[in-house]
């Protein structure tokens, strides 16, 4: 009877033993599991802030494109005549020549009318010192 007592307290402590192993490792699994759920939920709060931050730029962009698109139908149209005012809006003035090419040393300030007919007014220098 000993012999049958002895296997008894073998097998229900093998049994106890596995036991507490089955349960650790589910422990242990559900710990990985929770971990896993809380960096996901923060990763969710963190794309969710993004994409509101996002949505708000695309608000502020849409309304100045908006802007833009109002404050381009409101401008004339750039001359298209074959002239010195050709690609120039009419009423933006540069430097120019006396015949409206633009250059670095100009002697002329130009401008084109509604029209887009050029007008260039000489640029006064003054008088050299004699440096």
């Amino acid at each position: 009877m000993e012999k049958g007592r002895n296997k008894l307290i073998i097998i229900l402590v093998s049994i106890i033993i596995l036991l507490a192993t089955i349960l650790g490792y589910g422990v242990y699994t559900g710990f990985k599991v929770k971990t896993e759920i809380n960096f996901l939920n923060n990763q969710v709060t963190e794309l969710t802030a993004e994409r509101d931050n996002l949505s708000s730029q695309l608000d502020e962009l849409l309304v100045k494109y908006n802007m833009l698109k109002d404050d381009v139908f409101q401008l004339k149209k750039s001359c298209i005549t074959k002239n010195a005012c050709e690609g120039h809006f009419p009423g933006v003035r540069w430097n120019c020549n006396n015949v409206g090419d633009e250059v670095n040393d100009p002697s002329h300030i130009c401008v084109c009318d509604d029209n887009c007919n050029m007008n260039a007014t000489a640029i006064n220098q003054p008088a050299s010192s004699g440096y």
